[in-house]
């Protein structure tokens, strides 16, 4: 009995923490987005905060048409495209 109580309490752990970790991040949080630059081609701060849920994507203000990302993953490449709030 003892050697099955120990397997059943760990999945019934993991479970709840993929639960809970899955219902943090349906939240619309707001962050700070970021564009490629078209000169130098680095992942650069766009001074302006999107959505990371949503429909509509979120352009850059200076110009309406550069969609714009999460922070960066490396200088030259940015992250998830985010979204307009609504």
């Amino acid at each position: 009995m003892k050697k099955f109580i120990f397997p059943v309490a760990v999945i019934l752990m993991g479970a709840g923490a993929a639960f809970a970790t899955k219902a943090g991040t349906s939240k619309n949080v707001l962050i700070d987005a970021y564009r490629i630059d078209a000169v130098s081609g680095k992942c650069i701060n766009a001074e302006q905060q999107c959505s990371t849920l949503g429909n509509e994507t979120c352009t850059w203000t200076a110009d309406s048409v550069t969609p714009l990302h999460e922070e960066p993953i490396s200088s030259t490449m940015c992250g998830e495209e985010l979204f307009k709030v609504n």
